[in-house]
């Protein structure tokens, strides 16, 4: 005989769920928000908010859409996803501001960066403020409790007339 706590954790697993989707999904949308967020940040000259909101939510609805997973790894691996996106609309905010106070292409900033981690770490350092660790946060809050957000995932039962 099965009682209520077996039959409710045989309702927790994950039949349909695919992490290694759900981690493309949700990396592609860090990707598309990481730019948002540079591109936004850059042309505003300020650092909204609710882009780390509009990033971590962005993040993980790809990841609950395609990896249809509720576990605590779905949750943890959309905040970490929210996490580096902020990082990196940061990351090619800077870069736009140094290419265009140098007079040079944005991609050759960005070359240089990408193959010169010192100078990233010394640049978020000499560029640091204490809201980049709230908008950090926020994120990846907001990505880690979209993705595992049930209620919008979770099928209605039939009910027995």
């Amino acid at each position: 005989m099965i009682d209520s706590s077996s039959s409710s954790a045989i309702e927790q697993i994950d039949y349909d769920a695919n992490y290694p989707l759900g981690l493309i999904g949700g990396g592609i949308a860090m990707l598309v928000g990481a730019a948002i967020w540079g591109a936004v940040t850059y042309f505003t000259e300020y650092q909204i908010g609710y882009m780390a909101i509009g990033l971590g939510f962005l993040v993980g609805i790809a990841f609950r859409f395609f990896g249809k997973g509720h576990s605590m790894l779905f949750g943890l691996s959309s905040a970490g996803l929210s996490l580096i996106g902020c990082v990196l609309g940061n990351l090619l905010f800077y870069t736009g501001v140094i290419a265009r106070d140098e007079g040079t292409s944005f991609l050759e900033i960005l070359l240089f960066l990408v193959t010169n981690p010192l100078a990233v770490i010394e640049l978020f350092t000499l560029a640091f403020d204490f809201r980049d660790l709230l908008f950090y946060a926020l994120a990846a809050y907001v990505g880690f409790r979209v993705a595992l957000d049930k209620s919008q995932t979770q099928p209605q039962t039939a009910q027995s007339q």
